[in-house]
């Protein structure tokens, strides 16, 4: 089953940016879990295309894409769902309950953001630990070992 990834929504389970716009770290980490899993993944981006020239690139396997103007990152998946020959082959990961929602009302199986990172963990062990926030707000370690606290 293919992966629709809310880019955006992966990098902000993260806890954001880190240096540059955060992005490649994304189409990285998603790329490492492709290959480990033998799958493919559409990873949706607001913004800019990563090379202004290109609005969609595709990297082994996966796909990379932006929206056109006036749309978003929700838009483009809505529309890739709705246009699937079966959405039931798709595999959504977004934590925007709207699109959680229409997604599913279309048949389509949904992760959300920290189920996907948990899932990653299990695939990649070890590639998710860096920047990314803890799963519960009860790790303090966690969160102390993100902000450089004691």
């Amino acid at each position: 089953m293919p992966y629709l990834i809310d880019g955006n929504n992966l990098l902000g389970s993260w806890g954001g940016p880190r240096g540059d716009d955060g992005r490649a770290e994304v189409v990285r980490r998603v790329a490492a879990f492709c290959r480990a899993r033998g799958a493919r993944a559409i990873i949706v981006f607001d913004g800019h295309p990563l090379r202004h020239d290109i609005e969609t690139q595709t990297l082994w396997a996966v796909t990379i894409r932006v929206p056109p103007q006036g749309q978003d990152a929700d838009d483009v998946i809505r529309d890739v769902v709705e246009h699937a020959p079966r959405a039931a082959d798709l595999i959504v990961v977004t934590s925007d309950k709207a699109l959680y929602s229409y997604v599913k009302t279309l048949g389509a199986s949904i992760l959300r953001a920290h189920e996907w990172n948990a899932l990653e963990r299990r695939v990649s062990p070890g590639a998710a630990e860096a920047g990314e926030k803890p799963d519960h707000e009860s790790d303090v370690a966690g969160w102390l070992k993100r902000f450089g606290g004691d």
